[in-house]
């Protein structure tokens, strides 16, 4: 009987020591799970506010695209009408075809009704 009284203590020392270490390793797994659990709250803060800084900057380049649309249409538009200008011009060519022909005629050789009519008198008063 005694050696069951001795025992009994024996194994009470041993069932506390297991329950203090299993107690102490209860509490470093709560406590690595509270870090974790800080440290998964700061990823998602910092998840959070990068996701707004880059949606800030994706809606900044879409107006930026939308605005040189914008000025790359007004440019065009320009371009074009430049072109249309251009074209309702006469050409060197034209200009020199048409030179080319009045040298032919010679407009100055070309007489004024005033003149004709002054020549067709005349020439009527002689007869």
């Amino acid at each position: 009987m005694q050696q069951e009284t001795e025992e009994q203590p024996q194994e009470m020392m041993d069932i506390s020591t297991v329950m203090n270490s299993i107690n102490r390793r209860v509490r470093i797994l709560e406590e690595r799970n509270n870090n974790l659990q800080r440290k998964t709250g700061v990823i998602e803060d910092n998840m959070i506010h990068n996701y707004k800084e880059l949606s800030e900057k994706v809606k900044k380049i879409n107006e930026d695209v939308k605005e040189i649309k914008r000025n790359f249409e007004e440019v065009k538009e320009s371009m074009n009408l430049i072109v249309r200008e251009i074209q309702s011009k006469a050409r060197k060519d034209d200009v020199d075809y048409l030179k080319k022909y009045i040298e032919l005629w010679n407009p100055t050789d070309f007489v004024t009704n005033n003149e004709l009519d002054k020549a067709v008198k005349r020439i009527l008063g002689k007869k």
